[in-house]
C-alpha cells in the first residue's frame, strides 16, 4: 500500500528479434532516457515466440519488434490494453509474409528504415495511415573517425556481399573497367561467406551462382590478385581505414548500413541505380551503369578532389546521426519524459 501516492518506476523495454545486430545504439538511448530494457530473442525468424516471451510481454510497457517477422505477429496479437507495439520494417520482409499476420491496429508504429520500402509495403500488405513512418539507420560518425591508411587511394569497398542480390559480379565489373586503365585499383570485400550462411547456401542457385564469381575472381587476368575478402566482424571501422571508395551494387536495398557507414567514415559512394536510391543519395553518387560507377571514380582520382568528396560524403551522412535520429526513436517508444507514473 502507499496510501494513495503515485510511485515512479522506469519505463520497461523489451527489444525482440531474431537478429538484433542491425539495432545499433537504440538500446544505450532507451536506457539513457531512463528506461529498463530487456532482450527476447527468438531463435529464428519464423517463430515460434520463446517461452520467454509472454513473461517479458507481462513485464513490458513497450515492445520494440526488430524486423517484422513472427515477432511481430505475436507480439501485435497477444498485447494487452495500454501497452506500445512498436514494429521495424528492413527490406527482407517484402519477401515474406509475415507483415501480412500483423494486427496493425496493434501497432503503434510500423517503422521503415526507408520511404521506398515503405511505399512498397503499404502496396504488397495493403497498409496505410500515419502509423506508417519512416526513420533510417543510424550511423556512429564518432565510432568512424578515423585517418585513412596509406595506400588506401585506389581501394574499392563492399561490406556485406550475401546473399546474391548483392551483385558482388557488379563490383567485379568496376574494378575491371578500372584496372584496364590503372592496375593498381583494388577491392576489398567483408562480410560472411555464402557458406557461412546456411540458407543462402542451401539453395543451389544461389551456391552456382557463387561458385561462379570466386572461379572469376581466381582466373579472369584483371582479377587475380586485386581482391581481398575479409572475414565478418566488428572491425568495420579498421575496415574503412583501408578503403577510399565504398561500392552499393545491390539490386535492393533498403537503408543500406555498410554504404552509411562507409560514407560516415569519409568513403565516397558508389551506388549502382536501384529503387531508392536518388532519394538518399545526391545523383552525381547514383550511376547508371558499372561503366559509368568506373568512369566517374576514374574521373575523381585523375582531376578531382578526393578528399573534398570524402568530406562531403561525411557531412551527407550527418542526416543519419545518432544525434538527428536517436531523439525521434526516442518519441517513437514513448520515452520522451523520463520514467512512468504508477499507482
Amino acid at each position: 500500500m502507499n496510501g494513495g501516492r503515485s510511485a515512479v518506476r522506469p519505463a520497461r523495454v523489451v527489444v525482440a528479434g531474431h537478429d538484433l545486430k542491425f539495432i545499433a545504439s537504440i538500446p544505450d538511448h532507451v536506457r539513457a532516457a531512463g528506461a529498463e530494457l530487456r532482450e527476447d530473442v527468438w531463435e529464428n525468424r519464423a517463430g515460434p515466440a520463446p517461452e520467454r516471451s509472454r513473461e517479458l510481454l507481462e513485464w513490458a510497457d513497450t515492445v520494440l519488434c526488430e524486423w517484422c517477422l513472427a515477432n511481430a505477429a505475436w507480439y501485435s496479437h497477444n498485447a494487452r490494453a495500454g501497452q506500445r507495439i512498436v514494429v521495424r520494417f528492413h527490406r527482407m520482409e517484402l519477401d515474406t509474409d509475415f507483415p501480412s499476420e500483423v494486427d496493425l491496429d496493434q501497432v503503434e508504429a510500423m517503422v521503415f528504415v526507408s520511404e521506398h520500402i515503405r511505399d512498397q509495403a503499404a502496396e504488397r500488405f495493403g497498409w496505410d495511415g500515419d502509423r506508417l513512418v519512416v526513420i533510417p539507420n543510424t550511423v556512429d560518425h564518432g565510432r568512424l573517425a578515423r585517418p585513412k591508411l596509406p595506400g588506401s587511394g585506389l581501394n574499392l569497398g563492399v561490406v556485406g556481399f550475401v546473399p546474391r542480390r548483392k551483385r558482388l559480379d557488379r563490383a567485379l565489373d568496376v574494378l575491371e573497367r578500372l584496372r584496364a586503365r590503372d592496375p593498381r585499383f583494388r577491392l576489398v570485400v567483408k562480410g560472411r561467406a555464402p557458406w557461412e550462411e546456411q540458407w543462402v547456401w542451401r539453395r543451389r542457385a544461389e551456391r552456382r551462382w557463387f561458385e561462379h564469381v570466386y572461379q572469376r575472381v581466381n582466373r579472369a587476368p584483371l582479377l587475380r590478385g586485386a581482391v581481398v575478402f575479409e572475414p565478418f566482424g566488428p572491425d568495420v571501422p579498421e575496415f574503412l581505414q583501408k578503403v577510399r571508395f565504398i561500392l552499393s551494387t545491390s539490386e535492393h536495398e533498403g537503408h543500406q548500413v555498410g554504404l552509411a557507414e562507409g560514407m560516415g567514415a569519409g568513403a565516397v559512394p558508389v551506388v549502382i541505380d536501384r529503387a531508392g536510391a536518388l532519394d538518399q543519395y545526391p545523383a552525381d553518387w547514383v550511376h547508371a551503369s558499372t561503366f559509368a560507377a568506373a568512369n566517374a571514380i576514374e574521373a575523381l582520382v585523375r582531376g578531382g578532389d578526393l578528399l573534398a568528396e570524402g568530406r562531403r560524403a561525411v557531412e551527407v551522412s550527418r542526416r543519419w546521426s545518432d544525434e538527428m535520429i536517436m531523439p525521434i526513436w526516442i518519441d517513437t517508444l514513448g520515452l520522451a519524459g523520463v520514467g512512468q507514473t504508477v499507482s
